[in-house]
């Protein structure tokens, strides 16, 4: 029986070589090809289909294709027209939250504006607060040193009728009212309040009582936390900024933005 014979690993080798070195010339070749297609192009051909394209589009004048033969050099000449923008149509639910937005913006200015206005008249009470706009809401913010005694949580009288007037302004609208009391780094300790903590979140539920019992304002959408020392709005190291932190913020939460009390 005669015995198979083996192939030289050296030829066999070589043989894997030599077709990859085909495949190589037959992948030029078609690049070649291909390239000389380009150089080639048909100007009739190349018309059609700009036409194509423009029917599917439905424009005009979409595509002008030049007169002048393409050559690898100087490829097809695309022309994109100036096209008519069309008219932009706001759906239903997008118009109504434009509605919603405006009109809820022009409230907040009316309140700041009104609460501005009440306070012009007398000079503590001018000092004594801040109004303005956030991307909550619109913020109300007690001066801390004004309304409050040197850690104590009860509102000083000479201020019940600024803080019933903003409460009864406040009944008026549907938003929902976060109260929120700040400290600054100051340390307290005292038999009632123990910390900044538990002074500012004291001073928060004193204002929310507040407006419950002086304008019958519905609890169910009023909410109160304290935040202490730590979410202050300057500096703690000059008694500037200590003064800012030490406050109550009224925020009225924005009803576009979704800023809602938890449901349950």
């Amino acid at each position: 029986m005669a015995r198979k014979k083996k192939k030289c690993p050296e030829h066999s080798n070589s043989e894997r070589w030599m077709i990859s070195y085909g495949d190589f010339l037959t992948t030029l070749l078609s690049f070649f090809i291909v390239m000389f297609a380009i150089s080639k192009v048909n100007n009739v051909r190349l018309k059609e289909l700009a036409v194509s394209i423009q029917q599917a589009f439905g424009a005009n004048k979409f595509i002008t294709v030049s007169a002048s033969k393409p050559n690898i050099a100087s490829s097809p000449k695309l022309i994109v027209a100036k096209v008519a923008p069309s008219t932009f149509k706001v759906s239903k639910s997008n118009k109504k939250l434009i509605k919603e937005e405006t009109h809820e913006s022009a409230v907040f200015s009316s309140i700041e504006s009104k609460v501005k206005s009440f306070t012009a008249g007398n000079s503590a009470y001018k000092s004594s607060l801040r109004v303005y706009k956030s991307t909550r809401g619109l913020v109300i913010s007690l001066k801390g040193s004004s309304f409050f005694g040197s850690g104590s949580a009860s509102i000083i009288k000479k201020y019940h009728p600024l803080l019933k007037y903003i409460a009864s302004e406040l009944l008026k609208i549907k938003n929902n009212i976060s109260i929120e009391g700040y400290t600054d780094s100051t340390p307290i300790r005292t038999v009632k309040y123990p910390n900044n903590w538990m002074l500012s979140t004291a001073r928060a539920v004193n204002v929310l009582s507040f407006f419950i019992k002086s304008v019958n304002f519905p609890p169910a959408r009023l909410s109160a936390s304290g935040y202490g020392k730590y979410k202050p709005a300057a500096s703690n190291a000059t008694a500037a900024g200590r003064a800012l932190n030490r406050r109550v913020n009224i925020v009225v939460l924005s009803d576009f933005l979704n800023n809602e009390l938890p449901k349950s």
